[in-house]
């Protein structure tokens, strides 16, 4: 099997929710691009999600993440990851640090209890994008994904992507009326 599966399926679902603009779309009540607003990029459009979700729950990232990762291993799985190119560039929230080191200080924060805020979340997507950015366009070849060591941090990598898309639909019930099908209503439609 192909490794990074999981981890790609669910930046698939990620791509979709972060190049909508909700706030619009919820006001408009048709979906709105952020192509629309001159947006194209793909950092802000990340960075514009992240603060939907804490705008209407600034607890739920955490406490999704900790449902996925209860024991708080991100840190210790990701503190020996080398840098590469893509997580060598300076960080969009902060151009005085690379991606790697604004990402490696929130997953400490994560591991050690510390709160994590909006900034935070940020800097954990903008690294699984640099590692989407390798999959799919850089420096990883799909036997690099075999050793033990990538497959336990691409799991991670993973685990914030999924953390925050059920974020988003954890907000979008709470918030905006939002009716998430029932587990039952999906085993009948198989």
């Amino acid at each position: 099997m192909f490794e990074p599966t999981r981890f790609v399926y669910a930046f698939f679902a990620f791509n979709m929710l972060y190049e909508i603009d909700w706030e619009n779309t919820l006001n408009e009540r048709i979906i709105q691009k952020h192509a629309y607003k001159g947006i194209t990029k793909t950092k802000p459009q990340i960075e514009k999600l992240v603060e939907f979700i804490y705008e209407n729950d600034s607890q739920i990232f955490e406490k999704t993440l900790l449902k996925i990762d209860a024991k708080r291993e991100l840190f210790g799985v990701i503190s020996e990851m080398e840098f590469d190119k893509n997580s060598n560039k300076a960080s969009h929230l902060n151009y005085s640090e690379k991606i790697a080191q604004s990402f490696k200080y929130s997953a400490e924060k994560f591991s050690n209890g510390i709160t994590l805020d909006v900034k935070d979340h940020f800097c954990l997507l903008e690294m699984s994008y640099a590692v989407r950015n390798n999959l799919f366009h850089g420096e990883k070849k799909a036997h690099k994904m075999k050793e033990q060591g990538h497959r336990n941090r691409l799991f991670h990598y993973g685990n914030i992507i999924l953390a925050t898309n059920e974020s988003f639909f954890e907000v979008m019930k709470e918030h905006h009326n939002y009716r998430r099908m029932e587990r039952w209503e999906v085993q009948d439609n198989m």
